[in-house]
């Protein structure tokens, strides 16, 4: 009798112990199951570009996709630039994502070169920087933030979706205009899925058609069409030519520096893109005499057509 309860005791046993390891295999599972799907990199967390802050600043997210290169096919290895009269060569540097680092943005503004600026809506700066852009006599533009491809990259505030329709566009563009008072110009920030998207480009450009602005192209998808629209609906427009800071070392910049002025050397204008990097200041600084005796700093609105 004795032995047939500790046979049924031991049953018993064995049945919770399974049960209990089931439960654990059960529970770990959905815990892996919820990293997975809602917590790993890239998904919730937000992606900062690096090197967005410098000592004193504070860290603002501001996000950005990756940046395809040239749509320019450069030889391999170093550029060679030739003696050139640089009168016929005239390059504009855009600097994107200002309104949101206080000190590199106020390094930058306070450069002795012909740069353009383009802000972020709704920035902690844009305000700030805005009225000394205005002062220095630089192009100001919209940098209009646009759905990515990825939806792990945020555009930020005041973005243009595709699911807008043609009414929701031009409010939400009205109000980003509004934030950039004194904008020649508009060039996207990110937007690789929303270029693409002609319907969705085409209200975008009309609006900016009705406030006599020019677009440009950032050309952040290979595919856009914000370029192509853009002249078919007779807006004053250009596209970017050489993204300066994929990399940030110093070096990789002042590499993309060459390659922008051989491009204007070749087809007698290049439009350039960095973004308020330590390492793109130090680079406009070491570069700016270079770049100065082998081409003209122009604003961009000289190269729109």
């Amino acid at each position: 009798m004795t032995r047939k309860k500790s046979a049924r005791h031991k049953k018993k046993t064995n049945h919770g112990c399974l049960l209990l390891c089931l439960l654990i295999l059960l529970a770990a599972s959905m815990a892996a199951t919820f990293y997975f799907v809602f917590l790993r990199p890239g998904t919730l967390q937000p992606t900062v570009s690096p090197e967005l802050s410098a000592p004193g600043d504070a860290a603002p997210i501001i996000y950005e996709e990756p940046h395809p290169p040239s749509h320019h096919i450069l030889s391999p290895g170093p550029i060679k630039l030739r003696p050139f009269d640089k009168k016929e060569a005239q390059i504009a540097i855009i600097i994107d994502d200002m309104g949101y680092k206080e000190k590199i943005g106020h390094h930058l503004l306070d450069l002795d070169m012909e740069l353009t600026f383009a802000f972020l809506p709704f920035g902690p700066h844009t305000d700030a920087q805005l009225k000394i852009a205005a002062t220095k006599n630089r192009n100001i533009l919209l940098h209009l933030p646009m759905e990515a491809q990825d939806p792990k990259w945020n555009p930020g505030p005041g973005a243009l979706l595709t699911a807008m329709s043609a009414k929701e566009i031009t409010v939400t563009l009205k109000k980003d205009l509004a934030a950039v008072p004194g904008a020649v110009g508009v060039n996207n920030h990110m937007g690789s899925l929303f270029t693409e998207n002609t319907a969705a480009m085409q209200s975008c450009l009309l609006h900016i058609k009705n406030n006599n602005l020019f677009f440009i192209d950032s050309l952040t998808s290979a595919k856009s069409q914000g370029y192509q629209i853009a002249r078919e609906m007779g807006i004053k427009t250009a596209r970017r030519d050489v993204f300066l800071d994929n990399n940030l070392d110093p070096g990789a910049i002042k590499k993309q520096l060459d390659a922008l002025i051989h491009i204007a050397q070749k087809k007698g204008s290049a439009i350039g893109i960095g973004h308020p990097h330590q390492a793109t200041l130090q680079a406009l600084r070491d570069y700016q005499r270079e770049l100065q005796k082998n081409a003209t700093l122009v604003k961009v609105s000289e190269l729109v057509d």
